[in-house]
This record gives structure tokens, sequence and C-alpha cells, in this order.
């Protein structure tokens, strides 16, 4: 499985699962395995969901136009999340898969049909729920799977299961777009009845600490490899209508950095943050970058600024990047708490 890719929806949700844990007026203390209990419960429904919403005939879907050429169809999708559920559940247990995952994470040859397909997801996420059973809040070190990246020695149960819930949501973000491309809205943005379902250890901070980082290389490269000009470019075939522009979805990746850090600080979010909109002053992409940190566009700032608030960064606090300024950083590292960003913005 590859590193980059991830979602940065996925870092979002760990993080917000995070804050509700601790911001809940029960105020009750919640175990790993609860916390991955939980995630894993509704990446399962909206996969689930994603899967029985797509007609069978349309299972060998695949994007091609533009850069989408080689990718996999909707069905080779849902088997390869379920082939990494059981491959990083199986490194969790330091076991065997119990089932035919097939060659380079591609699932079973012989799972073929919706109903087989979908037989296979739903059994793969059972065994995340027994893998989840078995992560230690002592976050002991446990041989690297042979698909992940983390380094030999650095691999724990628990970092293990945020590396599947990472992936998970990952490809869940690429079958939504299935979806839509075939006039499906997919069901977790469809209308839904009101009433939602409402950790301490450094190896909790370095983890997301380190999909934080994965997370941020891609999203920032995407920002930087799409022409300004292009920055207002929505889809709008099939389902597509009234979605975010690319230059919005950067600015809600960040507005929703932002809040999650908040809450997770005890701080209180700014409206936009809320909104999950970004500050309205935020339009234009920008004009340089340089090694020093850079005159970034203030979407792509905003992104910046607001990944540094979940993360321990290397500078002393700074001021927020407005647009035509820069700020200054030295190379040296810092770890100490007190040097977090707490500006809004």
């Amino acid at each position: 499985m590859k590193v980059k890719g991830f979602m940065t929806v996925v870092c979002t949700f760990v993080l917000s699962t995070l804050s509700l844990a601790q911001t809940s007026q029960v105020r009750m203390a919640r175990s790993n395995t609860q916390i991955i209990d939980f995630i894993v419960d509704f990446q399962e429904k909206r996969l689930v969901d994603i899967a029985q919403a797509m007609p069978a005939e349309k299972y060998d879907f695949a994007p091609t136009a533009g850069e989408f050429k080689g990718v996999r169809t909707l069905a080779e999708q849902l088997k390869h999340i379920a082939a990494d559920n059981y491959l990083l559940g199986a490194g969790i247990l330091g076991e065997k898969p119990p089932v035919d995952t097939g060659i380079g994470e591609h699932g079973s040859a012989a799972v073929k049909t919706k109903p087989e397909i979908i037989v296979y997801l739903k059994d793969s996420f059972a065994y995340m729920h027994r893998a989840a059973a078995a992560i230690d809040d002592a976050k002991n070190p446990i041989p690297t799977p042979e698909i992940s990246p983390w380094p030999e020695g650095t691999a724990t149960r628990l970092g293990v299961a945020i590396e599947d819930c990472v992936h998970t949501w990952d490809h869940y973000g690429q079958l939504a777009e299935y979806l839509r491309m075939n006039g499906i809205v997919p069901p977790g943005s469809r209308p839904a009845p009101t009433g939602a379902v409402s950790q301490a250890g450094t190896t909790i901070s370095q983890a997301l600490d380190f999909w934080i980082t994965n997370t941020e290389e891609d999203v920032m490269s995407a920002a930087h490899a799409m022409p300004e000009e292009k920055y207002s470019f929505a889809p709008t075939a099939g389902e597509f209508n009234g979605v975010r522009t690319f230059g919005q979805q950067v600015k809600h990746l960040a507005a929703n950095n932002y809040g999650m850090a908040a809450r997770m600080l005890g701080q209180e979010a700014t409206p936009d943050q809320e909104a999950e909109t970004g500050p309205e002053s935020v339009r234009s992409k920008g004009k340089s970058w340089n090694t020093s940190v850079a005159r970034l566009q203030p979407c792509i700032a905003a992104w910046e600024l607001s990944r540094q608030k979940t993360k321990l960064h290397r500078c002393g606090p700074i001021e927020p990047v407005l647009p035509g300024r820069t700020r200054g950083c030295s190379s040296s590292w810092t770890r100490s708490p007190t040097r977090m960003i707490t500006t809004g913005r």
C-alpha cells in the first residue's frame, strides 16, 4: 500500500474522533480499541452503502478520462479495501490472513459478483474489529506488516490500525466519485434524519503527525499542480452539480483542520471554520514558493497553517501568513508544546 494518496478527510476524521472523546460531557476515558472500533464501524457502514448503491452491471466501471486511465474498477476498489483490512488486521493480530487476499493487495480472484464482493468486504471489517480488540494501550512495538510504510521497529497495533482507517477513507473518497459519475448520489451525502452519534500517549501524537505530514505533501502538491485559472473548476456532469470548486475544496480542508485543532486545544473555532468554508478573504492562488516556507497562495497558506496547528512545528510562535507576505523559520526542529501555532487563520 502506498504512503501517498491518503485522503485528507481521514486525518480530519481521526482528529474529530479524538476531539469528541476529549470534549464529551461525560469525560470518560476511551481505550484505543474503543476509538478504532468506532471508526471501523462508521467506515463499514459507509463502504457497504456504496457497494449496495452501485448496480451490479456497473461494478466493472472505472473512469477513463484525463489521468484516470488504468485505475481500478469499482469492484477492484472494494476488493482492495477488503484485502488491506485482512493484511493489516493480520499484522495487528500477529497471524496470517484467514482468507485469500490475492496478489498485490487485489483481493481474491474467486470473489467476482456483487453479492460475493459485499460479503468479502463485510467479513474484512469483522476481522478488523477482531484486530481492534487486540490493540494494547501500552503501544508495544510489533513487526511491520509487509504492505505498511512504518519503518521496522516503529509499528504498533494502534499505528497499523490508524493506517488501515486512513487507507479505507482514501478509497471511500474515490468510490463516492465513481457513484456520482454514474448519476448516483453517495448514500453518505443524502439527507438523513436528525440525530448522529455523537488519549493520551505520545504514540497517538506521533501516529497522527506521520499521516498529517504525508497528507500535507499530497494536498500541497495537488494545490501547486493546479493552474491558477483552474482553481474555479468543479465537475458538473451527473450528480456533480453544486459540488465545491477546487479552491473551495482546499479551503474546506483547511477549515476542517482549524476547527478540529481548535476543539482539541480547548479553543473556539471561528464562524468560517464552523461552516467549513474558510475565510471569504482567501481567494487567489498566489505566486511563489521558497524553501524557508514561502509566499504561498492564500488557499495553500491556510492549509499549511491549519496543518501546523495539529502538529509540532520547527520555529517559534508565528504570525498568520497573509497574501503578499512571508514568514521566516529556522532550520532546527523544536518540540516544545509552547511553540505550537495558535493563530486562528
